[in-house]
C-alpha cells in the first residue's frame, strides 16, 4: 500500500513539473489547474505512469539517472545526425533489417525503457520483447558483425538502466 502511495505522488510531482514546464505561468489558477489534473491522472492511473521516483534520491541511483538521460540524449542526437546525412544524399543508403539480442533485464519498467529507447533513436525500431529477447529494426544494418553490433546497443542502454533499477 504505501508503494503504491508513494508512486502516487511521485507521478503527481512528475507530470506537475511537466504542466509547469509547458505552461511557464506562475498564474495561481494555472497552478491549481496543474496540480489538479496531475493529482487525477496519478490517482486514477495508480502512480503507473513512473512508479515511485523516490528510490532516485539515493545518489548513486540519482547519478545513474542523469548518466542515462545525457547518454541517451547523446545517441539520439547522433543517430538524428546520421539519419539527416542519410535523407540529403544523392543516393539513399538503405539496408534495413531486424536483429535478435538478449535482454536480460528483469524489471519490466526498465525492460520497457530500453525498448522505448531504441525505438526513440532514430534509424532503430524495437518490434517485440519475447522472453529475454528483442527485436530491432535498423533502417541500415551495421557493418560487420550486425547482431554483436545489435547486442553492444542494446547492451548499454540496459547496462545504464541496471544501475537505477535493480
Amino acid at each position: 500500500m504505501k508503494g503504491k502511495i508513494l508512486a502516487v505522488v511521485s507521478t503527481t510531482f512528475i507530470l506537475f513539473g511537466i504542466w509547469l514546464g509547458l505552461t511557464l505561468s506562475t498564474d495561481p489558477e494555472e497552478i491549481i489547474l496543474g496540480a489538479s489534473v496531475s493529482v487525477i491522472i496519478a490517482v486514477s492511473t495508480r502512480g503507473m505512469l513512473t512508479g515511485n521516483l523516490f528510490h532516485l534520491m539515493k545518489p548513486v541511483k540519482f547519478i545513474a539517472s542523469l548518466e542515462y538521460v545525457l547518454f541517451f540524449l547523446g545517441q539520439m542526437v547522433k543517430a538524428n545526425i546520421d539519419v539527416f546525412i542519410r535523407i540529403f544524399k544523392p543516393v539513399i543508403r538503405v539496408k534495413p533489417g531486424i536483429v535478435k539480442a538478449r535482454l536480460t533485464l528483469k524489471n519490466q519498467r526498465a525492460r520497457s525503457i530500453v525498448a522505448n529507447s531504441i525505438t526513440l533513436t532514430p534509424g532503430t525500431l524495437t518490434i517485440d520483447i519475447i522472453g529475454d529477447e528483442i527485436f530491432v529494426h535498423w533502417i541500415f544494418l551495421p557493418g560487420g558483425d550486425y547482431h554483436a553490433e545489435t547486442q553492444r546497443m542494446v547492451d548499454r542502454f540496459a547496462g545504464r538502466l541496471e544501475k537505477i533499477f535493480e
